[in-house]
């Protein structure tokens, strides 16, 4: 009798400590409480555009009155701050992928009618393949990760080569998602040979 009510107890115990558990494995892998608060605009203009900016301009080569200059990262301090450059813009994509972020403030408008959709119309787009618009953006994230490689390596070179992805992963995206209606020029033939038109500047944001 004594070893039944023992038994009953300490099966009591097991089962609470389980369900404590249970409890606070739940707590722990619950969705942290984040507030959304910027646009994806806002992250384009603030973290996006700016931190491969970064990137792309620390290693560069500048015509002046002294000729042809190449621009590269000498110092640790160089390097460290490519290194900020990169490791902000990959952590920019994850700030783009959030659930619940808008494209743009209420009542915000295109900056350019007619070329880049209206905020409403990316929104309807990103909406309608979700999927999609995350490996756009896992793919910018690849591209600044390969940044972070080359630097680790104070390869410069090689921060040119990558600086094209990030490019690439950019228009990939703007073009599915910002205007998809662009007209790409046609080709214009001049003596005889087919030359591509120069294509209008891309806008970033």
């Amino acid at each position: 009798m004594r070893t039944s009510f023992f038994f009953v107890i300490g099966l009591s115990l097991v089962v609470a400590a389980a369900c404590q558990k249970s409890s606070s494995t739940t707590a722990d892998t619950a969705q942290p409480p984040y507030v959304v608060t910027a646009t994806i605009k806002d992250i384009m203009l603030s973290i996006v555009d700016t931190n491969a900016d970064v990137v792309w301009q620390s290693v560069s080569a500048v015509s002046n009155e002294k000729g042809l200059q190449e621009i590269k990262p000498q110092t640790d301090e160089d390097w460290a701050k490519v290194r900020h450059g990169a490791l902000a813009l990959a952590e920019g994509t994850n700030l783009l992928m959030m659930p619940g972020r808008h494209v743009a403030r209420p009542g915000e408008k295109s900056e350019t009618p007619g070329i880049e959709l209206e905020p409403e119309e990316m929104e309807a787009l990103i909406a309608k393949d979700r999927q999609t618009f995350y490996k756009r953006a896992a793919a910018l994230r690849e591209a600044a990760v390969e940044v972070l490689a080359a630097v680790d390596k104070k390869d410069a070179d090689k921060v040119f080569e990558v600086g094209e992805h990030i490019e690439r992963a950019c228009e990939n995206c703007h073009t599915q998602y910002w205007y998809p209606n662009e007209v790409i020029p046609p080709v214009q033939v001049t003596s005889g040979a087919a030359q591509p038109a120069t294509p209008a500047p891309a806008k970033k944001n």
